[in-house]
């Protein structure tokens, strides 16, 4: 057997001696530096740079040292874009990586790297240089475009097992992050899908201990809807100066859906890793009346996010992660060709039904008891209901178009006609005029009386009038309520007038008329809140016939 001369062997043992009193002395960082040089490349002067909830810079470029500890959170805040979220991801060891790793080998003092004096994070570096641009471009309303009320963004998941998905083992990349999880996604599925294939072939069921409403996630509405409108608000396409008279006829709903949810854990160096989200969201846009008139479906990322297991607030991360595929979703549908169609402004509100002649009759009402008699109950088949009243003598009714609208602009709800005396008959929609609210029905009916419907304008201000309608409930059929007309209100290519009376949902399509009968108007609505009570709104009667295209004999 080899031995080895004692004066040659000594002189190695003394250098690996000192060299462990040094790293055990807490002089290690000569060896291993607690930070390293960054540069940071943004492309805009003047965006701020947050690592770990700390402002690093400003700027195009900025270069600093980062105290290596693992994965860190970065922000870049620039006026008029969204907040982009990046990680700092340890990607490479350290130059001094190999000699500590031997140092501890040969001295078998310490089971493993990460237990030499708590500087496993040291052991790893950042890319020395890391692009952080920032997100997307705030865009803002313009004058042809309408404003935006956000109806609800919802959580809607059918099947978790299905829908709710995690995806492991993802490699980091530089160049194609997106590449790289599309490629595990594909990978996985197809492995569930040929599982799925597999057992059914054996006729093995899955054992499911979850019930098909277990397996269900239902939201009506999110945290995400406050985070929405807030950016709807910043970019103008919330109407802050119209409280009272909104403009209805250009102002779209919109409702979001998130039907499935997907998570995907992102390794760098082993030990570190990152998450990333992709969302899939049913953007359903509509009308004030709350109809749906197109939808688009899309999926979208979030930016970058790390979680660290012993982190206090992770859930509130988690939350913000899915925020942000959210917020992506709305950027993405902004430009979006469909929802861009829909959001140009309307300007003809005009309807294109040719003029329809109505038989005025020689028995009009003419006190309120008769009035009565001649209005009606509008039922609709999901369990809502609304008023209305007669126009001639052989069946023609006028109501609101609100009342008779269905779940899309071209579906209309399913209607019979309640009389005054209880009959319930079936109703035809002859025309309506949606940007005006109006809708005329016809029963086969004949009334012994009807209300006058004339061009002639004749409301005074401090007029008192009454109303019949159907408030709360079909109960209360023909209920009448007493009011003064306040003032005429002409506000967003809109005519109204104010009342001051008591009126409820179920009023909507009543007719409003002095005491001799003579007809002024259609009660459409009221203002609702915290101590707000006995102001509510009717269509001027002088309007109909020009809104609904009507010749009056």
């Amino acid at each position: 057997m080899m031995k080895f001369n004692s004066t040659f062997t000594q002189p190695i043992k003394s250098f690996l001696f000192i060299l462990l009193a040094i790293y055990m002395s807490g002089c290690a960082t000569f060896l291993v530096p607690e930070k390293q040089n960054i540069t940071i490349n943004t492309g805009n002067k003047k965006a701020k740079v947050y690592v770990s909830n700390e402002q690093i810079g400003e700027g195009k470029s900025i270069t600093t040292k980062i105290k290596k500890e693992g994965v860190k959170q970065a922000v870049v805040q620039t006026p008029g874009y969204k907040d982009a979220y990046y990680v700092l991801l340890p990607v490479k060891t350290a130059p001094s990586y190999a000699p500590l790793t031997l140092l501890s080998f040969c001295f078998f003092i310490y089971p493993g790297l990460a237990d030499l004096s708590n500087t496993s994070h040291k052991m790893y570096n950042y890319a020395a240089t890391v692009d952080m641009p920032p997100s997307n471009e705030l865009i803002h309303k313009t004058n042809d475009q309408k404003y935006i009320r956000l109806d609800a963004i919802k959580l809607i998941v059918e099947n978790k097992t299905k829908d709710v998905k995690d995806f492991y083992g993802i490699k980091y990349s530089t160049t194609n992050q997106l590449a790289e999880m599309e490629k595990a996604e594909k990978e996985q599925l197809e492995t569930e899908r040929k599982k799925e294939e597999k057992d059914l072939k054996k006729k093995k069921k899955q054992k499911n201990l979850l019930t098909d409403e277990d397996n269900k996630i239902n939201f009506d509405n999110t945290m995400f809807s406050e985070m929405i409108y807030k950016t709807l608000k910043k970019t103008g396409y919330v109407d802050t100066v119209n409280k009272i008279f909104a403009d209805n006829n250009n102002t779209l709903l919109l409702e979001g859906v998130i039907n499935k949810l997907s998570v995907f854990h992102i390794n760098g160096v082993p030990g570190y890793s990152f998450e990333k989200t992709k969302v899939n969201i049913t953007w359903y846009i509509k009308n004030s009346f709350d109809e749906i008139i197109d939808s688009v479906n899309q999926w979208s990322y979030s930016g970058d996010f790390s979680f660290g297991w012993q982190e206090k607030n992770k859930d509130s991360k988690l939350e913000k992660m899915f925020a942000d595929a959210v917020d992506f979703s709305y950027f993405n549908l902004l430009k979006n060709k469909t929802f861009l169609k829909n959001l140009q402004v309307d300007t003809n509100f005009s309807i294109k039904d040719p003029i329809l002649s109505i038989n005025s009759s020689s028995k009009n009402v003419q006190d309120v008891s008769e009035a009565t008699s001649s209005t009606v109950t509008i039922k609709r088949k999901d369990g809502g209901h609304g008023s209305g009243f007669a126009v001639s003598r052989d069946g023609y009714i006028i109501t609101n178009y609100h009342v008779i609208a269905g779940d899309r602009v071209n579906k209309l709800a399913e209607l019979t006609v309640i009389l005054s005396e209880g009959d319930e008959i079936p109703v035809t929609v002859v025309r309506y005029n949606r940007m005006r609210d109006l809708a005329l029905l016809k029963v086969d009916k004949s009334f012994e009386k009807c209300f006058n419907l004339s061009s002639n304008k004749s409301f005074k201000k401090l007029m008192e009038v009454y109303t019949v309608g159907t408030p709360k409930s079909i109960e209360l059929g023909q209920s009448v309520s007493l009011g003064i007309i306040s003032n005429e209100r002409k506000s967003n290519n809109n005519h109204l007038l104010q009342l001051s009376m008591s009126i409820n949902p179920g009023n909507s399509g009543g007719p409003l008329f002095e005491k001799n009968g003579n007809l002024q108007g259609i009660v459409t609505s009221k203002l609702v809140g915290f101590a707000t009570e006995g102001v509510g709104f009717a269509i001027p009667a002088y309007l109909i016939p020009t809104y609904l295209n009507l010749k009056i004999k």
